[in-house]
């Protein structure tokens, strides 16, 4: 049963982007530029923490949507496409270009160390999902403020978006299944919903009956985020199967992380891997 959605997004703080005179870039190139002078005014550009072995699944998850498309996302998540084709070779040639201006040593820090750099505005922006509001008190909520990822090929676009959903499911045999049913209508309803949203102001419900009158600025931007997209992706270890994502994806990123030379042969790796997995 779905219950609320927490989109991706490049997140920022407003009074930086004011006090430094910054520019939400439109495209990749201008996102590059971006950081490069944010280098020069003592900022990391982007926040990175992947010690958990998840977050980075999202920086893979952008670039793949803006240089592939959205299809073919979907298509190399079920195993449909080879992960040792030029295609993907591209995505992790590109994420190597953005090295200089993410956040160093990222295998050894969390997404909540990450989120700190941002919220104590040692980093410029942070591609993360919307829960990053939750390492903000309340009086810095109206402070943060995001971005879509930027554009890489005009042909492609960037009208498809990464928006994962939190749910609750029922077992297969439960022992009252007629009351588990129950359950899960009344919280999968706008009640529900709405008093998840209201504890937690970094998530937006995904009943479109749930009371939105109060929702931040942060929220009510989700919605319209949400609402504009042409095509939403879930996040890689929930588009593919997770053992694929657990066993092979969360190494194989890493990997590329701490060495990002060796694309071909990383590449070669996770594809007959990925054949074993997928075929068994």
């Amino acid at each position: 049963m779905p219950f609320t959605y927490y989109p991706w997004a490049v997140f920022y703080r407003k009074s930086v982007f004011q006090e430094k005179g910054y520019e939400i870039p439109k495209t990749l190139d201008e996102f590059k530029t971006l950081g490069a002078k944010m280098k020069q005014d003592g900022l990391v550009p982007i926040a990175f923490g992947d010690k958990d072995g998840w977050p980075a699944m999202g920086t893979f998850d952008q670039l793949n949507l803006r240089i592939n498309g959205y299809d073919f996302h979907v298509s190399l998540m079920a195993g449909k496409e080879a992960w040792n084709s030029d295609k993907v070779k591209k995505v992790f040639d590109t994420w190597a270009g953005l090295f200089d201006i993410q956040q160093p040593d990222a295998l050894g820090r969390t997404w909540q160390e990450a989120a700190q750099a941002l919220q104590q505005k040692k980093a410029g922006t942070y591609l993360l999902g919307s829960f990053v509001a939750q390492q903000f008190d309340a009086s810095e909520q109206d402070d943060l403020d995001f971005f879509n990822f930027p554009e890489i090929d005009s042909t492609i676009g960037a009208d498809a978006i990464e928006a994962p959903i939190d749910g609750f499911m029922m077992s297969k045999r439960p022992k009252n299944e007629a009351g588990a049913k129950k359950l899960l209508g009344y919280l999968g309803g706008p009640e529900a919903q709405g008093i998840a949203v209201k504890a937690d102001p970094s998530v937006i419900a995904t009943s479109s009956e749930a009371d939105q009158s109060g929702y931040t600025a942060l929220q009510k931007k989700s919605v319209e985020f949400v609402k504009s997209a042409k095509s939403i992706a879930q996040f890689m270890d929930r588009d593919t199967r997770p053992d694929f994502a657990s066993t092979v994806m969360i190494p194989a990123i890493q990997s590329f992380i701490k060495n990002p030379k060796d694309i071909n042969g990383l590449c070669n790796s996770i594809e007959n891997q990925k054949k074993s997995i997928f075929t068994s």
